[in-house]
C-alpha cells in the first residue's frame, strides 16, 4: 500500500479526486465489457438458433441431398474418392445410398495387382453413371458384370462422379494398366465436355499424352471442406451447387477461350474438338497394344454433341473400338431411373450389367473361335 502522508491537504483532496475518476472510469469499462460479452453471447445463440431453424425448416420444407464424405482434393486429378469409405448419399426423408470404396479408391470388390493374371481383365472408365451414382452398393453395372463374368474376366470399376476423359485417361496410364486389360469400357456422358476442361490433367503436346496437375481454382473447396461435418448441412447443400456450379462455369469459359486461341477446331466447337483428340489418341493407342476398347453412351447424350458422335461412329467404323449404343437396351423399358436423379437407376444398371455381359462373352467367343 502506499504511502499518501506528505502530501497537503490540497493535493490530497486532489489525489482523492483523481482516484475516485480512475473508480468510476474503470467501472464504467468493466460495464462496458460485461455489455459486449452479453452482447457477443446473445448474438452467438440468435446466430446458431436461426441455424439450427434454418436446417429444420429446410429440410422439412425443401430437403436438400447431402453427400459425406465428398470426393477427396488431388492435384493430379482435381478430385478422387477417399479409400476405404463409406459415402452416405441422402435426403433426408426421401432417399439414402450407400458407396463403398475400397483401398484402390474404387467402387466395388478390389482385385489385386500382378504381374500375371489368371484370367483378363476389364477396366472400367467413367464419370458418377459408372461410378454408380443413385444405387446402392452391388446393384452398379460393374458389379452386375462382376457377377456375370465370374471366372471368366475381372472388373475394375475406376470411374469417379464429375470426372471427364482428361481424368478418366490419366487414370487408366497410371492405375488402369497395371491390370494389363484386354478390355477398357469408356463411358461418355455430355458433361465430359466441361469436367474436361475443370480439371484439365492430361493434354496432347508433340503428339502424347502429356499428365499436368489441376489448375482449377474451384478445388479449394474439395480440398478444405470435402471432409467436413458441413457437407451434412442443408443450409451449406442449398448454397453449395449454385456457389459450385457458378465458379466451375467460369472457370471451364476461361480455359475454353484460352484453348480457342491456341488449337485449330476446323469450325468444330472447342470442347468437342479437345474431347475428340483425346479419343482418338487414346483408342490409337489401346489398338497399338492389342486392347479392345468398348464405348457406351448415356443413351442419347452422345447426340448431342454431333461431332463427338461422328468422331466415335468414324473410329468405330476403322475398327478402333466398338461403340454399344445402350438406349436400345431400354427401348419398352419404363421407371428405370434413380430417385437420387440419375437416368440410370437400379433397373437400368442391372439391364446394363446383363447386356454388356452377353456382349463380351459373345464376342469372346468369336474372338476366340
Amino acid at each position: 500500500m502506499q504511502d499518501y502522508s506528505h502530501f497537503t491537504p490540497s493535493k490530497d483532496v486532489e489525489l482523492a479526486r483523481e482516484m475516485i475518476k480512475e473508480g468510476i472510469m474503470s467501472e464504467h469499462h468493466r460495464s462496458r465489457k460485461k455489455k459486449l460479452v452479453i452482447l457477443f453471447s446473445t448474438a452467438v445463440v440468435f446466430f446458431t438458433v436461426c441455424i439450427i431453424l434454418g436446417e429444420i425448416l429446410i429440410a422439412i420444407v425443401s430437403p436438400q441431398e447431402t453427400e459425406f464424405p465428398r470426393a477427396e482434393y488431388s492435384a493430379e486429378y482435381g478430385f478422387m474418392n477417399y479409400k476405404n469409405t463409406k459415402i452416405v448419399n441422402e435426403k433426408k426423408g426421401k432417399w439414402r445410398f450407400v458407396y463403398t470404396t475400397n483401398q484402390f479408391r474404387n467402387r466395388g470388390k478390389p482385385v489385386s495387382i500382378s504381374n500375371e493374371y489368371d484370367i483378363p481383365n476389364i477396366i472400367i472408365l467413367g464419370d458418377s453413371y459408372s461410378f454408380g451414382i443413385g444405387v446402392n452398393d452391388g446393384e452398379e453395372y460393374a458389379s452386375i458384370m462382376t457377377n456375370n463374368l465370374k471366372g471368366k474376366y475381372n472388373v475394375v470399376n475406376t470411374a469417379v462422379g464429375g470426372w471427364g476423359l482428361t481424368q478418366q485417361i490419366r487414370r487408366y496410364y497410371e492405375f488402369g494398366q497395371l491390370y494389363l486389360p484386354k478390355i477398357v469400357l469408356l463411358q461418355f456422358c455430355l458433361n465430359d465436355l466441361n469436367d474436361n476442361y475443370n480439371n484439365q490433367v492430361t493434354i496432347i503436346e508433340n503428339g502424347k499424352f502429356k499428365f499436368i496437375d489441376s489448375k482449377s481454382d474451384i478445388n479449394w473447396i474439395k480440398k478444405y471442406l470435402s471432409a467436413s461435418f458441413i457437407q451434412k448441412s442443408q443450409i451449406y447443400s442449398l448454397l453449395r451447387n449454385s456457389v459450385y456450379i457458378y465458379f466451375a462455369q467460369r472457370h471451364m469459359q476461361s480455359a475454353v477461350e484460352r484453348m480457342a486461341q491456341e488449337v485449330k477446331t476446323d469450325n468444330i466447337p472447342v470442347r468437342e474438338q479437345f474431347y475428340n483428340d483425346l479419343l482418338e489418341m487414346f483408342a490409337n493407342d489401346l489398338k497399338r497394344r492389342g486392347i479392345r476398347l468398348i464405348m457406351i453412351s448415356v443413351n442419347d447424350q452422345l447426340r448431342k454433341a454431333p461431332h463427338v458422335k461422328a468422331k466415335v461412329l468414324d473410329l468405330d467404323a476403322r475398327g478402333l473400338l466398338d461403340y454399344i449404343e445402350v438406349a436400345d437396351f431400354f427401348v419398352g423399358v419404363t421407371d428405370y431411373s434413380s430417385l437420387q436423379g440419375h437416368i440410370w437407376g437400379k433397373k437400368a444398371h442391372h439391364i446394363l450389367g446383363e447386356k454388356l455381359s452377353e456382349i463380351i462373352l459373345s464376342s469372346s467367343i468369336n474372338n476366340s473361335m
